[in-house]
């Protein structure tokens, strides 16, 4: 199986794991759409040890190609949630309402960056810092490692004669 060793520092790590909260929080998010069954090793498996190197100086993380697709769609959807988190704020006021839809992320983002309290405006900085960290990962090859074995599974599915029962 292919994996991808990745190299962060401190505030990249923790962008990483504001995402890997991100995903966890939005429901089916770890479920196999063609299996329906839970991803054995999606993101999940990934948090703790992201959150074991979050006050490292630098942290070094193996992603699967699956972990490498997951994180791209999680990057995507927190860059949508940063750029909103300013208007949204600002709509809120002082009241405790969250500023976002999936739960834990506004607690998550405050622990993570304590400066966004201060201004709300930080979340744009930290939007485009992930963006700059999107750019420098391996998504683009991982999801081409993942279409080769999907394709590579449905290759030896149909090779399989339908009367040896016992190689299923």
């Amino acid at each position: 199986m292919t994996s991808f060793t990745i190299h962060l520092q401190q505030h990249q790590v923790r962008l990483v794991a504001l995402a890997v909260t991100y995903h966890l929080a939005r429901p089916g998010s770890e479920i196999d759409r063609e299996t329906m069954t839970e991803y054995r090793h999606g993101l999940r498996a990934l948090l703790p040890e992201i959150d074991e190197q979050l006050d490292a100086p630098a942290a070094t993380v193996d992603l699967s190609a699956l972990q490498g697709v997951l994180l791209s769609t999680a990057f995507s959807s927190v860059m949508g949630e940063l750029k909103m988190y300013s208007v949204l704020d600002t709509m809120s006021g002082e009241s405790r309402r969250p500023r976002s839809t999936a739960p834990g992320f506004d607690d998550r983002l405050r622990g993570l960056f304590p400066e966004i309290a201060g201004d709300p405006n930080y979340a744009m900085q930290l939007a485009e810092d992930l963006a700059m960290l999107r750019r420098d990962m391996p998504f683009a090859r991982a999801r081409e490692v993942l279409e080769e074995q999907r394709k590579s599974d449905a290759e030896a599915r149909r090779q399989k004669k339908p009367w040896q029962f016992w190689k299923r």
